[in-house]
């Protein structure tokens, strides 16, 4: 008998809003725990957000950044940042690199959306 396939999820982050980016990891690692796949693709602000630090900087006792290296530790969340985004990233494309799976463009990221089970923008 052969497996069904696992469901996969794609979630666009593109804000930097601490209660938006917390929501996002808090159902990535929901997600995660229920055995669905997940790829995080960040996009401008929140990518920022991702490479400076600030979601480590959370005020709340378990942070989007203790929730996101939780659901990570799993083996079935990744991050994926847009090229563009990168590019225009104040941190440059090496930081960014050190933070994601890897760096891709727009084409790849419809692709993943198209073959996701679910796909949602954050």
């Amino acid at each position: 008998m052969t497996a069904p396939p696992r469901e996969s999820w794609v979630v666009l982050l593109h804000r930097n809003e601490e209660r938006s980016l917390y929501e996002a990891a808090a159902m990535a690692a929901a997600a995660s725990s229920l055995d669905v796949s997940v790829t995080l693709v960040w996009f401008d602000a929140a990518l920022d957000a991702l490479v400076s630090g600030k979601l480590d900087e959370a005020g709340e006792d378990e942070g989007a950044a203790d929730l996101l290296a939780g659901a990570r530790e799993t083996g079935r969340v990744r991050f994926l940042a847009c090229s563009a985004s990168a590019v225009r990233s104040g941190s440059g494309v090496a930081a960014v690199r050190g933070k994601v799976d890897d760096i891709v463009g727009w084409p790849t990221v419809v692709g993943l959306i198209r073959a996701a089970s679910k796909a949602f923008v954050w």
